[in-house]
């Protein structure tokens, strides 16, 4: 991947309660911020560390009402990532994401 892209997301981590903010992916990382002024979250992926890129569609993994991006991570971990403004951004994210991953094994 090359360039910066950055989007307004919904995401959570391991199944904890959505946070909005904004996603910036990177040459090789993908750096989720935002939560609220009283509880600021951040988390930085390597691409080294997914696992598996899929959209999950189901129930319970979507996020804000919207299909999620869901990284499986190496470490047993999961995030999911839902696209605020333009839904069809994050199906063009997992479609470089897996690529990516698959390249760097």
């Amino acid at each position: 991947m090359t360039g910066v892209l950055s989007l307004p997301v919904v995401w959570s981590e391991n199944g904890s309660p959505a946070s909005p903010g904004r996603l910036d992916v990177t040459a090789d990382t993908l750096l989720l911020s935002g939560g609220s002024r009283d509880e600021p979250r951040t988390r930085t992926i390597a691409f080294t560390e997914i696992a598996v890129v899929r959209i999950g569609r189901g129930a319970n993994e979507r996020l804000a009402d919207r299909a999620a991006l869901v990284l499986e991570l190496l470490d047993g971990g999961r995030v999911s990532i839902a696209d605020i403004h333009r839904p069809g951004t994050l199906h063009e994210l997992a479609e470089r994401l897996q690529r990516t991953v698959r390249l760097s094994r």
